[in-house]
């Protein structure tokens, strides 16, 4: 890390990082009340379709108990569909349902909405410095799938030219 990085840029990439956070979440809410896991699972099975359980618990970070709940919320909606998975019987392939990506398609753009707000601040003589920024922070967020995927759970897919998500080619994550 370069030490010559002053101690209140240090604290204002903190204080960007909850405000643009904030933002997007009152953004995404406008879509769904349900909060940011059921979002962040919308958004990553729709990135992955075909993900486990196994596989959605490590992308959100939380415990296989509380993706087993959160999956059976989805099911309880009709937002997604599970599907016997072809290598392992124990194991369920995770798809989200016609409805679920409308309201994918919705979140995202909420979310680009608000985040368009955020990026609308900075002058446009610093938009190419700021976007060649941003996408090193985010490179090196992501150092295997699983930690891309993780980066990139709210993400927007289609709108990345050099997606994180896709630097480590398919989707396989060790069970």
């Amino acid at each position: 890390m370069d030490r010559n990085v002053s101690e209140r840029l240090v604290n204002l990439l903190g204080a960007l990082a909850v405000g643009v956070n904030d933002r997007m979440h009152a953004a995404i809410a406008q879509t769904m009340q349900d909060g940011g896991g059921t979002v962040a699972a919308l958004v990553a099975i729709g990135h992955a379709p075909g993900m486990t359980i196994e596989q959605l618990s490590r992308v959100l970070t939380i415990t296989h108990g509380g993706a087993v709940r959160l999956v059976d919320r989805l099911l309880e909606r009709g937002l997604v569909e599970k599907r016997p998975s072809r290598t392992d019987r124990r194991a369920f392939n995770l798809v989200l349902t016609p409805s679920a990506k409308q309201q994918r398609e919705q979140v995202l753009e909420h979310r680009r909405e608000a985040l368009t707000w955020a990026v609308g601040h900075v002058p446009h003589e610093h938009l190419a410095a700021f976007e060649s920024v941003a996408e090193t922070l985010v490179a090196a967020l992501a150092s295997d799938p699983l930690s891309a995927l993780t980066t990139c759970r709210y993400c927007d897919e289609k709108r990345c030219t050099s997606c994180p998500m896709e630097t480590f080619g398919p989707i396989v994550m060790k069970q």
